[in-house]
């Protein structure tokens, strides 16, 4: 069984911390460099997807635009059609006989 005592552990000097103080700057360098690259291409990602979603539904709401006028320039042909017809009616004189005529 062997114990350690004072003298025989070691004391790094200064030149060893600051040689292991730079080795973690630089790590931590790496890491933020690599963070803010991956956070650049999620976002880049991000905003395709969103540019994409966007305009497939600019388009969607474009064709329904147009099947709405499409419905729109129909309803007042057929509006007109019976307003036409009880002009007519009203306008010419009935052809069967007077019912209060007696």
């Amino acid at each position: 069984m062997t114990t350690q005592t004072q003298s025989e552990t070691k004391i790094p000097s200064l030149k060893d911390v600051k040689t292991a103080s730079a080795r973690v700057e630089q790590k931590a360098r790496e890491m933020y460099d690599v963070l803010v690259d991956a956070s650049v291409k999620w976002a880049g990602f991000g905003l395709g997807y969103g540019r994409t979603a966007l305009t497939t539904s600019a388009r969607a709401l474009e064709r329904a635009a147009e099947r709405l006028a499409s419905l729109e320039e129909k309803l007042p042909k057929k509006a007109e059609a019976p307003a036409e017809a009880t002009a007519a009616e009203t306008e010419a004189p009935s052809a069967g006989p007077d019912p209060n005529a007696n």
